[in-house]
């Protein structure tokens, strides 16, 4: 059983004389443990795809399964819930509370999950930091971190609930070079654990790190294809020293 599954996802902006289809039908399958990068110009449509399956928005049609559980038609409770408990979220821009401190910053998520005692939240937030290599950075707000810290950050908070999926929309967008493939040392590895990734990127270099990519034009894809032998990024990262 796929872990997710769509048929036939439409996205329509601004129906009628002036609308813009962004999805125009897509069908996948994604099992656990995948590592998918999805790829495609501006304007292709595979950021929307990203955010329909992250229920940050509802597509115009088709339908949408997560573990065999119907999304469309479910309220925005229900819909918060599943981001809360099942999803992580990596974005190009962090996304951090400037002025509070890495441990707080990845506490958040925990501060509305009411399965958790407030009692082990502290520990948990600790714990995702330390397996993200900031163990000594914990306590240093977020205008004081690097750009690559500050997304380290924002990966341990999009773990820090143990989620199903972590999709990362751009997530080396801002970043240099080493510190992006850095970056995808973290994915590669949380990859390896087990974890199921879901990423965008423009960049080819990139995609080739995951283990499939499907590629996006007009709403559309276009390429669906497995990644044989995927190159790991610390192997790139040393080459460059």
């Amino acid at each position: 059983m796929p872990i997710i599954s769509t048929k036939d996802i439409v996205k329509v902006f601004n129906p009628g004389e002036n609308e813009v289809r962004a999805l125009r039908g897509i069908s996948v399958d994604i099992d656990n443990g995948e590592f998918v990068s999805i790829m495609g110009s501006s304007g292709s449509g595979k950021s929307t795809f990203l955010n329909i399956l992250g229920c940050l928005d509802e597509p115009t049609s088709g339908e949408y399964l997560l573990e065999d559980q119907k999304v469309s038609g479910l309220s925005r409770k229900e819909l918060s819930l599943i981001r809360n408990r099942k999803f992580g979220f990596v974005f190009q821009s962090y996304n951090l509370l400037p002025r509070t401190t890495a441990l707080e910053n990845v506490e958040l998520p925990l501060v509305y999950n009411t399965e958790i005692p407030s009692t082990n939240r502290r520990q948990m937030a600790e714990h995702a930091l330390e397996q993200l290599g900031l163990g000594d950075r914990m306590h240093h707000k977020t205008n004081e971190l690097s750009g690559g810290q500050q997304q380290r950050v924002a990966i341990a908070r999009a773990l820090v609930n143990d989620p199903v999926v972590i999709f990362a929309d751009e997530p080396t967008g801002n970043l240099d070079s080493r510190t992006g493939y850095q970056i995808m040392e973290v994915f590669q590895k949380l990859n390896d654990s087990g974890k199921l990734i879901l990423m965008v990127t423009h960049e080819l270099e990139l995609a080739a790190l995951g283990k499939r990519i499907i590629t996006f034009r007009d709403g559309l894809v276009i390429n669906d294809e497995k990644v044989i032998d995927s190159p790991r990024a610390i192997d790139i990262l040393n080459k460059e020293q």
